[in-house]
């Protein structure tokens, strides 16, 4: 390669605070026009590797002519931000997730996507956090769950980007997610009872429906009066309203059923628990200001639906109905909701010494006929 630019780096590779780009002329039409490509905040080695791998293209003035666009990664990322406006219920999320991945990998061209590549992102996630290094908003190191997340949406992107045509492959489809640590904090009967004893009525009424029918937060807070049929004793899931985009009826206890009845509806609001008229947003804070008042440690919302799923396994009901209350759509899933604790186990015990016991005895009664 030519001489080293004022950074040291090989010439056609430069750097700024937005990481390395590409720096080079390509003649368009008879004109010699300047050429930058961004490959955002990747290792020195990475960017000589991509610079080594198009060294010829550029040299002769191939690269990225006039006719030949590359497909880049701003334009896969906002194409699958309008399929995920579309089909995902997750759009806010994805618009702050995209963001941030445009920020770390810049407009680069999609093809220079390698496994080394996303990993050094993952490794700076890890390092950097949200805000302060190696911190998230709370002062807790990120969790693999959260990484994980970032890397799903990483590879949508160039997911559909291959279905769109702008690639042949995905290459960092094989890229591994880190292990998630598995949750199965439920509660026990007298941590129910003083959580909901620190409950306003309102947020009482909600915690009640998790731990019972399993709902997803977000299904109760937009549960609206016309899905619940008192007649018939359920809540009527539309496609539309679940995480799983598919229809469900969730049955009513008659303690619930009462709870609903007494409910008194917004006067122009369509829903069951509003806020000011409109679809209530989050009861983090009352959740979490309750709990604590209780003495309730390392819990959170979500696991009422644990505690849901695992009150129906132990009374006994069959585990395709428990999925189909809660919405479970693999087994895979709902096993990470169904909590297996010591009580299982030493129960598990006690029904083998009553089947020995009894086939002990029908033993003995044969032996006597004898």
């Amino acid at each position: 390669m030519a001489k080293p630019n004022v950074n040291g780096l090989p010439q056609h590779l430069r750097k700024d605070l937005k990481g390395y780009f590409l720096d080079y002329f390509v003649e368009e039409g008879g004109v010699k026009k300047r050429k930058r490509v961004r490959l955002g905040q990747i290792p020195a080695a990475q960017a000589k590797l991509i610079l080594a791998k198009h060294m010829q293209e550029i040299v002769t003035g191939k690269f990225l002519a006039e006719g030949k666009p590359e497909p880049t990664f701003f334009e896969a990322a906002d194409s699958f931000l309008g399929y995920s406006e579309a089909r995902r219920k997750t759009y806010e999320n994805d618009i702050q997730m995209v963001e941030r991945l445009k920020a770390y990998f810049g407009n680069r061209p999609l093809k220079t996507f390698t496994p080394d590549l996303v990993e050094g992102f993952l490794n700076h996630r890890r390092k950097v956090g949200n805000q302060a290094p190696g911190k998230n908003r709370n002062g807790k190191a990120l969790s693999n769950s959260t990484i994980n997340r970032d890397l799903g949406i990483l590879k949508c992107i160039v997911n559909r980007a291959v279905l769109n045509g702008l690639l042949e492959k995905n290459s960092i489809q094989r890229v591994r997610t880190f292990k998630e640590a598995s949750r199965d904090r439920t509660l026990t009967p007298e941590e129910y009872e003083a959580l909901l004893a620190r409950c306003s009525p309102r947020i009482s009424i909600i915690v009640q429906l998790a731990y019972w029918t399993g709902m997803r937060k977000g299904e109760i807070l937009g549960l609206r009066w016309d899905q619940v049929d008192l007649a018939n004793k359920i809540i009527v899931l539309e496609a539309a309203d679940t995480k799983t985009q598919e229809k469900r009826e969730v049955p009513l206890t008659e303690a619930l059923l009462d709870l609903l009845k007494r409910t008194p509806k917004t006067l122009g609001s369509p829903y069951v628990f509003p806020h000011k008229g409109k679809r209530m947003d989050d009861i983090k804070t009352a959740f979490i200001n309750a709990r604590r008042e209780a003495g309730i440690e390392n819990f959170r919302f979500h696991d009422l639906r644990h505690c849901a799923v695992t009150n129906l396994r132990k009374a006994g009901v069959n585990d395709s109905v428990i999925m189909s209350i809660s919405g479970h759509k693999t087994y895979a899933m709902f096993k990470r909701y169904n909590r297996i604790d010591r009580k299982d186990r030493a129960d598990a015990f006690k029904q083998v010494e009553r089947f020995n016991d009894t086939n002990m005895t029908t033993g003995q009664v044969a032996k006597t006929a004898e």
